[in-house]
């Protein structure tokens, strides 16, 4: 005859994991799970900031090429180019919040006389353009700078 038998359990150990071995296992995911929430927090504002940084070079660019195809004329003439600026940008894509998360760039204008020191000084001038916008906490800062001449660009475009 067959006997079939049970095997019986020792005692508590072989029923399943220890309040020891739970904690831990919690304590490993908590842990885990908080860096993996650290880690795309900085990837989000580090493109944030580097949406702030490219749109802010796209407006110095674009206010200097302006700057650079007026005559020497209108650069000379005080009040003809204005000395502060605002440019408002607003992104609009899903990773943007609501209305309002847009930033509002500061610049100023600054034209000096050239330093260089050749004989045609005074036909160069040097102009910069500081922007400034809010970022987070604090408040970004970035600078251009370029020569324009006298007898430049603007006089071989129509």
């Amino acid at each position: 005859m067959l006997r079939i038998t049970r095997k019986r359990s020792n005692g508590p150990r072989d029923c399943g994991f220890t309040i020891t071995e739970v904690v831990f296992g919690f304590a490993i995911f908590g842990i885990v799970f908080a860096a993996l929430l650290a880690g795309l927090t900085l990837n989000v504002s580090t493109v944030k900031s580097a949406r702030e940084t490219v749109r802010a070079t796209q407006i110095m660019e674009d206010k200097l090429d302006t700057l650079r195809l007026y005559s020497w004329e209108q650069i000379t003439t005080p009040g003809f180019i204005t000395n502060q600026f605002y440019v408002p940008f607003s992104p609009t894509n899903a990773l943007a919040a609501a209305e309002g998360s847009g930033v509002t760039y500061t610049g100023l204008i600054t034209m000096a006389t050239s330093p260089l020191t050749e004989s045609y000084q005074t036909n160069i001038m040097r102009i910069t353009i500081d922007l400034y916008w809010p970022s987070s906490t604090h408040v970004r800062h970035a600078q251009m700078s370029t020569f324009v001449s006298k007898y430049g660009l603007q006089g071989y475009v129509y």
